[in-house]
């Protein structure tokens, strides 16, 4: 099973990802803050993270270079309403997998994270 994790200080976007994503072969888990989001983290085994940028508690690059130290390996992907390819370009400098403007395309979030994960049939059933 296939844990995510997203962390955006909106809680409708949060239900919202959650909803689009579920599926019985995956967990989803939200926070609304950076710090609650970092929490579960070090809680849980997460397989990809939802990270949105700007949150009133704390920067979505600090709280990408606080996983990135504790972890290089899973799949972290920028979310923002503020797009701007020098965001863009200091998410992926401090590690970020990916880059996803707002309002967040289902279908194209999708379509990402089954490259992210091609073994997994991912996108299945929802």
């Amino acid at each position: 099973m296939k844990r995510f994790l997203i962390i955006d200080d909106d809680e409708g976007m949060c239900w919202a990802l959650k909803k689009a994503l579920e599926h019985e072969n995956r967990d989803i888990l939200t926070a609304t803050s950076g710090s609650d989001g970092l929490a579960l983290f070090d809680a849980y085994q997460i397989d990809l993270i939802l990270l949105d940028i700007k949150m009133q508690d704390t920067n979505g690059l600090d709280v990408l270079q606080q996983i990135r130290q504790k972890n290089l390996e899973v799949p972290v992907l920028i979310m923002t309403g503020y797009s701007s390819l020098s965001i863009a370009l200091q998410a992926i400098e401090k590690g970020a997998t990916g880059y996803i403007t707002k309002p967040v395309q289902i279908p194209r979030l999708k379509e990402t994270i089954q490259k992210i994960f091609p073994e997994d049939n991912i996108t299945e059933g929802v």
